[in-house]
């Protein structure tokens, strides 16, 4: 006994044994309750015999075959190539013209044979001789430095006219005719001859020697 035990009251002991027994009864009795809890379980239990496996289950489960590998597909045929175009048919070429032919010469005439005169041509009945017509050509226009009034001129010297004079005027747009008294027939045959869109007899301050007075208008120049 240690000096320690010896210093312990003797009531503290006894508590000390007394839980200690009451411990060793505790597990006595929860084990005897278990191992009795465990025998009723196995005596109630039904006997159960296992099924022998069947052949189908014992046997190795046979293996997929494995799928065959898909056609590879057929290449698709090359298109055939267009054919190419047939070359367009030259032109043919134009037929050259025939020439023409040449004129025939005309016959000399044998030597000795003396060659007729042309005649020459005679005027109108219904006209007058335009060289029997004296006319004076007035420049009523003056804008273009007489230019106009000497077309007018040649015009009627061409035609067979004769120009006596030639002199400035007063201004008239539309050139115009004017015939002396007894004249009408050649002032108007001049005015068809040029063109001109009037004519009339002169108020008479022209000169009367004159058989026709052309009065060069605006509309000549």
């Amino acid at each position: 006994m240690t000096p320690g035990d010896a210093e312990q009251p003797p009531q503290t002991g006894l508590a000390l044994l007394v839980i200690r027994a009451l411990g060793v009864v505790a597990l006595v009795i929860g084990a005897s309750a278990a191992l009795f809890f465990g025998l009723g379980r196995v005596g109630d239990a039904p006997l159960v015999i296992a099924d022998a496996p069947d052949e189908e289950e014992q046997a190795a489960p046979e293996e997929e075959p494995e799928p065959e590998p898909e056609p590879e597909p057929e290449p698709e045929p090359e298109p055939e190539p267009e054919p190419e175009p047939e070359p367009e048919p030259e032109p043919e070429p134009e037929p050259e013209p025939e020439p023409e032919p040449e004129p025939e010469p005309e016959p000399e005439p044998e030597p000795g044979e003396p060659e007729e005169p042309e005649e020459p041509e005679e005027p109108t009945p219904d006209r007058i001789d335009p060289s029997t017509v004296s006319v004076q050509v007035l420049d009523g226009y003056q804008a273009d430095g007489g230019a106009a009034a000497g077309g007018v001129a040649r015009e009627l010297e061409q035609a067979g006219y004769r120009i006596i004079a030639r002199n400035p005027a007063l201004r008239y747009d539309v050139t115009t005719v004017l015939w002396t008294a007894g004249f009408e027939e050649a002032g108007r045959q001049i005015a068809a001859d040029i063109g001109a869109p009037e004519a009339r007899e002169q108020p008479g301050n022209l000169s009367p020697s004159v058989m026709v007075h052309v009065v060069v208008g605006a509309d000549r120049g």
